[in-house]
């Protein structure tokens, strides 16, 4: 390593002492505590390490050293042919969930997180397979949340030392696969089709399936930007993360027409559909699930959404000014769930569409129809009657309401600028708080008419 000609592409360690201690004795060691299990992978192995010096060290240990950059693939290939070396290859291609090989345990060093890594050999390290970190002292912090959030592994040990006589201190975390692997349960279920009552001929070919591993890929960027209004309305889709509501939309015959693709990542559960599916790395997919509930993810087009006009009479409709994407979520889900007829979002309000207000509507978004309107003066100004929902009011007690409800809460924070015709609503209170937060009046308003309407 010292004598190749492009050293900065190996490693940013300059003297020969440095690189003995903090590369080859670093590689090293872990053989003083564990057996190495054979075909033994090296994912992200740079330079050789460790899987290189592992495989010198031990002979007869098979070693596959994954690394994608060509100079690197290069200089190994140039190593393995000068050292003679047998039982050893490289795997010139990113290490993702469709890796061809078969293996008995993966090493790493300095890569990623243990979750991250878990994650990643999930789809095919077999049942029994070992998972060997290479780690520092802040190692120890990573195993209970890669445990939590992969349990198809367990924490076999870890043994701490120091580098030599220095103050370097190193961890080796080993975890061991539980479970059998994705691929080899779908390997074994292929071996006899016919058990299965699969045509192997003329079948019908499979949904496609693409796979992102890189934050650079365009069409990962396009995805993430779905968490802004802009371009949820430039693009007319959005995300809808949760199990539940996945699964309604994929038992849904209505709803799947509007599902575009489907996200999910190594050791996610498996759901079977027509639609696309994309295989994100553990790492994208986290950046993805802004709502963090580790299940697959749809991606659905965005229903189109009618003006309103005041000709729509009938029922309870309900006006949302709310520029918080929780409130607007909640407020939708509480009016659907009160029997509103339909949901007007005013100029202020926030998309409906967006992570958050997705996941604070839950399915309502499903079952209650969707206009926009004009902005909350323009409506007030209009002259029509508004049930606004006030501090300063009527008792809602004392209001009679009749079978054509327009029910109107006003911005968060301040309220209203102008009343214009509206009829004002009061929610009475104890004590001396001074009001209500808008979308708790707005429940109980709803609540109160609902109420109202069942006695009727």
């Amino acid at each position: 390593m010292v004598e190749s000609e492009d050293r900065s592409d190996l490693t940013r360690l300059e003297s020969p002492q440095d690189i003995a201690l903090k590369h080859y004795l670093d590689c090293a060691l872990p053989l003083k505590f564990v057996k190495l299990p054979s075909p033994l992978l090296d994912i992200g192995t740079g330079a050789g390490f460790p899987g290189l010096v592992l495989k010198i060290l031990s002979p007869e240990t098979q070693v596959i050293l994954g690394e994608n950059r060509p100079k690197r693939v290069k200089f190994l290939e140039a190593c393995i042919s000068a050292l003679e070396l047998k039982g050893i290859e490289v795997f010139a291609h990113r290490i993702g969930p469709q890796f061809p090989l078969a293996i008995q345990g993966v090493v790493t060093r300095a890569l990623e997180s243990a979750r991250d890594t878990l994650y990643r050999v999930q789809p095919f390290l077999p049942q029994g397979g070992q998972v060997i970190l290479l780690k520092g002292p802040k190692g120890d912090e990573e195993i209970a949340e890669a445990i939590h959030d992969v349990p198809d592994f367990t924490h076999e040990k870890t043994y701490r030392y120091n580098l030599g006589n220095s103050a370097n201190e190193r961890r080796l975390v080993v975890f061991t696969r539980l479970r059998e692997s994705v691929r080899s349960v779908k390997d074994a279920s292929a071996e006899k089709p016919e058990r299965q009552g699969v045509a192997v001929a003329g079948a019908m070919r499979p949904p496609r399936t693409l796979e992102i591993t890189s934050r650079a890929n365009p069409q990962f960027k396009a995805l993430l930007a779905l968490g802004e209004a802009k371009a949820i309305r430039k693009e007319k889709r959005f995300l809808l993360s949760g199990e539940r509501l996945v699964a309604e939309v994929l038992a849904s015959e209505r709803l799947r027409q509007n599902l575009l693709m489907l996200l999910t990542a190594p050791g996610l559960s498996e759901i079977k559909t027509a639609a696309e599916t994309i295989l994100l790395s553990a790492q994208l997919f986290r950046e993805i699930d802004f709502s963090g509930t580790r299940t697959p993810i749809a991606v659905m087009r965005t229903p189109e959404i009618l003006p309103w006009s005041p000709a729509l009479r009938g029922g309870i409709t309900v006006f949302l000014p709310f520029q918080d994407p929780g409130n607007i979520g909640a407020a939708i889900r509480t009016a659907a769930a009160f029997g509103a007829q339909r949901v007007v979002l005013l100029k202020e309000a926030a998309s409906p569409f967006l992570p958050k207000s997705v996941r604070a509507a839950a399915n309502a978004l499903f079952h209650i129809e969707l206009f926009s309107g004009p902005s909350l003066d323009e409506l007030i100004a209009s002259g029509e009657k508004f049930y606004r929902l006030d501090a300063v009011g009527e008792d809602i007690a004392r209001i009679s309401f009749g079978d054509d409800v327009w029910l109107l809460p006003g911005i968060e924070g301040y309220g209203f600028r102008t009343t214009g015709n509206t009829v004002a609503v009061k929610i009475p209170i104890a004590g001396a708080i001074e009001s209500l937060n808008a979308q708790s009046a707005l429940s109980i308003a709803l609540y109160e008419i609902a109420r109202r309407r069942g006695q009727a």
